[in-house]
């Protein structure tokens, strides 16, 4: 057999002891050893199995005082040692190393640095030259630079696992005021198995501690170590009563069942309507991803005023979404939104939406060209909703063509429409539209800013309208032509030290009156609101079955002032025509000769600070029609603010005026505690909508809160209601 170790530097002493120091501390003696391979091995030719190559990596001291006993085989290291094999680091004040037991015996200061970033550290440690075996006292272990693993003792055994005696685990980081302080949470535990490889803490007899306190006997839990991959296991649970539901526990449980793909369970138990499960699926393809949520229960459905009805039924939910490539021009996706009937969502807090939409698409992109498939079916949730006169689209075509080339100088593009409407009760409609337009920026010497643009539109519809008196049916088609030029003139100066924006907008329009026939439904068009966002669009419509009609004018001008940290920015606008366009409402403010004014107002002094002002304004009383203020103010170690007010005067879509206002914020009212509030109110009907406040502890490991709400309105079986919720996080905890 070879000598086990085969010190270097040590060849020619024999039977005696030799002493070798550093010639500086900045450059201490360097000894590589090596492992022996036994004779039999073969030693040449063929591939180096792993566990050769394991047997053969180099083990490399240094340390400013070295000495070696030739005799006993011992070496002993003393003043700045660091044992590096392969990936793992050792360093300590003193290092014994026994060539023959093949153990490293580390004393002072001793700390163990794994691959992972797992340090280990403690009074004094014995290990296998490998590092993988050995043990330690007082341990003290941070996992990847957060969790926080301390022991009496500790035995390590296969490189990978740890087996603790009387140890404690903590994400927290100490006080540095006073260190003895307790952590805000710790789990104590008579015994603890840290599994490196699978990423795992494992508990036997173990207590949790609320700042010192302990709260809770766990006879065994796990978790994943802080920065471990996804892990099965418990999410936080919530908790909480509400008037509508009694006391409820919600108890999440994820399963980590591929890099691909996962799947959440939330049981939930309701003290009024019994079990109900969540869930939700996610997965990721070579094509692309989607998800599907969903939850159940079955029980007695309640009537409008919330009686529990005799016969049980099946209730639930799906929402989802998918996107999918096909190649690199077309693509394919879905969204769903479908749930048993129209209170369930807000019974159980899943969600507030009154309209669900479901979508089917597929859709191809290249260069400049789209074309696009769709089908559309919606759900009202809304009590004053008819499912009879809910449409169903299908299909929804459409594609724009543009060419690379330019014509006479501009960009040209073609589009296309097909859409085909369905009810199960009343008006059908067939829908074919196809567009030619044109565009051509030009920027004159002067700095003028020019854009001429022309188009042209045919529209063909075929409507069927089933009623009491049999089925009519309508075909009719128009040609509708339009064509302008828009002006803007940018002007800039930079004076004390900040830059100044005039820039004055008029856009001429020419095209004929009518092309809106009572015969043509208006399906796309019906929600409407004139802003400072459509003031300079060609057509002010959303949709295609209303257009803007006849020669008008749309003018306008955009001042700004950019500093260092922020910008104020207004807008303001009207559009002019020669007579009414009874294509809109008398309460759109566009349908007279003289638009209302449309503007915005936005004042950024800094990061921190935003206020946004949206208004329109009666161009004869000059009262408001609309009028929008957002506010926000935040600074995220002290408070965060945000309030916002609409004013809606009646239309067609809204019968009664709407005033309303919301308040929301959240203020550090002592270290690591925050307070938080927020509400709704109905200023037209004076009520209020919502309340909410809550008070919460958050510091660099934890985070408790107790939320409380109240909800003033009714929407069938839900009653105005009250409810708390407690929740709680452990970070590094999953």
């Amino acid at each position: 057999m070879k000598v086990a170790y085969r010190l270097i530097a040590v060849l020619l002493a024999s039977g005696s002891s030799l002493s070798l120091a550093a010639a500086s501390v900045n450059s201490p003696i360097l000894i590589p050893l090596r492992h022996t391979v036994d004779e039999n091995q073969p030693q040449g030719g063929g591939e180096a199995k792993p566990q050769d190559e394991e047997k053969n990596r180099e083990v490399l001291i240094r340390a400013d005082v070295m000495t070696y006993d030739a005799n006993t085989s011992v070496v002993t290291a003393e003043g700045n040692v660091e044992v590096i094999y392969g990936e793992r680091t050792l360093v300590a004040d003193k290092l014994v190393y026994d060539q023959k037991t093949h153990i490293v015996s580390a004393v002072g200061n001793a700390t163990l640095r794994e691959p992972n970033g797992t340090t280990l550290s403690g009074n004094k440690i014995d290990v296998t030259d490998d590092m993988k075996e050995g043990v330690i006292e007082s341990l003290n272990v941070m996992i990847a630079g957060r969790g926080h693993l301390a022991a009496a003792r500790a035995t390590r055994t296969g490189g990978t696992v740890m087996t603790l005696e009387k140890a404690a685990y903590t994400t927290c980081k100490p006080c540095k005021d006073d260190p003895s302080r307790p952590p805000t949470w710790q789990i104590k535990a008579f015994r603890v198995v840290y599994n490196q490889e699978k990423a795992r803490v494992e508990y036997e007899d173990a207590f949790f501690e609320v700042f010192g306190v302990p709260i809770a006997y766990l006879p065994y839990f796990s978790h994943s170590d802080p920065e471990a991959p996804r892990q099965s296991g418990f999410l936080v649970p919530s908790l909480g009563h509400s008037s509508d539901l009694g006391y409820f526990i919600e108890v999440p449980y994820y399963f980590a069942l591929d890099p691909s793909y996962d799947l959440l369970l939330a049981p939930m138990y309701t003290e009024e309507d019994g079990p109900l499960l969540k869930g939700e699926w996610r997965q990721r393809t070579m094509a692309g991803q989607y998800n599907i949520q969903g939850s159940g229960r079955y029980g007695k459905p309640r009537d409008r005023f919330g009686v529990e009805q005799d016969e049980e039924t099946l209730q639930g939910h799906i929402f989802g979404t998918g996107r999918f490539q096909i190649d690199d021009v077309w693509r394919w996706g879905y969204d769903a939104q479908l749930t048993s009937n129209d209170t369930y969502l807000k019974r159980y807090d899943i969600s507030s939406l009154d309209r669900l939409e479901n979508n089917l698409f597929i859709e191809g992109i290249d260069g400049r060209s789209y074309a696009a498939v769709n089908g559309w079916y919606f759900q009202g949730l809304r009590e004053t909703d008819d499912p009879g006169l809910t449409p169903l689209v299908l299909p929804l075509v459409e594609l724009e063509y543009v060419p690379d080339e330019t014509v006479l100088g501009g960009r040209f593009s073609l589009a296309g429409n097909l859409l085909y409407l369905h009810r199960g009760e009343g008006q059908d409609t067939a829908r074919v539209s196809s567009t030619a337009s044109w565009k051509l920026p030009l920027t004159t010497t002067g700095g003028h800013l020019l854009t001429f643009f022309a188009n042209l539109r045919a529209d063909g519809y075929h409507v069927t309208d089933t009623g009491m008196s049999g089925t009519e049916e309508e075909t009719v088609g128009r040609v509708l032509p339009w064509a302008g030029v828009e002006w803007r003139y940018p002007l800039v100066r930079t004076d004390w030290g900040w830059r100044q924006i005039i820039e004055p907008i008029v856009q001429v329009i020419g095209a004929p009156y009518g092309g809106n026939p009572d015969e043509i439904p208006n399906e796309d068009s019906a929600s409407f609101e004139f802003d400072e966002t459509n003031l300079f669009s060609f057509n002010k419509f959303p949709g295609l079955d209303r257009w803007e009609t006849g020669p008008r004018v749309n003018a306008g001008v955009r001042a700004a002032a950019y500093f260092d940290d922020g910008f104020v920015e207004a807008i303001l606008g009207e559009s002019f025509r020669f007579h009414e366009d009874n294509a809109f409402t008398e309460q759109s403010g566009l349908r007279n000769q003289q638009s209302d004014y449309v503007g915005r107002l936005t004042v950024q002094p800094d990061g921190n600070v935003r206020i946004v002002h949206r208004f329109r304004i009666d161009q004869s009383a000059f009262r408001f029609e609309r009028n929008e203020v957002y506010a926000e103010a935040f600074d995220p170690d002290v408070y965060s603010f945000r309030a916002g007010y609409v004013l809606l005067e009646p239309d067609p879509l809204l019968p009664d005026q709407r005033e309303e206002v919301n308040l929301a914020g959240s203020v550090q009212a002592l270290e690591d505690i925050w307070l938080r509030a927020s509400g709704r109110r109905d200023l037209a009907g004076d009520q209020m909508i919502e309340s909410k406040f809550g008070i919460s502890y958050e510091d660099d490991c934890a985070e408790f809160g107790v939320d409380f709400r109240r909800r003033f309105t009714r929407d069938r079986d839900i009653e105005p209601a009250s409810s708390f919720l407690f929740t709680f996080r452990l970070k590094g905890v999953n």
